[in-house]
């Protein structure tokens, strides 16, 4: 395994083993946390999208299927009704994307907003 291998299992070992949506990050200090059984079952998809991720680095795959793991965990996990936790979910989604290389933002803009507003987004920030 290369040095950037490694380096994405160290990533993804240590993003399985932090503890989510606590508000601890600077960008989310100011909310207040959403209960755990609102919280539980989007940590678990994370922390199973994180498990297959390291997997499939293990097997040295492409990052197209980074990609397609990370959309299959998004799809997977049942939209949460807090607009706030959503937005939560996506910003740990987004960290799974860095963890391995991939950038995640459209598909994340098209499940937070969905089709037509994440097009427009994706058009607005050409230019």
């Amino acid at each position: 395994m290369n040095t950037d291998a490694n380096d994405m299992l160290a990533a993804l070992a240590t993003f399985r083993d932090t503890e989510k949506f606590r508000c601890a990050e600077p960008e989310f200090h100011l909310l207040n946390p959403s209960p755990a059984s609102v919280t539980q079952p989007m940590e678990v998809a994370l922390n199973q999208c994180a498990t297959d991720l390291l997997s499939l680095v293990q097997r040295g795959a492409q990052p197209a299927r980074f990609k397609a793991c990370i959309a299959a965990s998004l799809r997977s996990v049942e939209k949460p009704f807090d607009t706030e936790d959503r937005e939560y979910l996506c910003y740990y989604y987004n960290q799974l994307g860095q963890c391995v290389g991939v950038k995640v933002g459209p598909l994340l803009n098209r499940w937070l907003y969905g089709l037509l507003l994440s097009t427009l987004l994706r058009f607005s920030s050409r230019g």
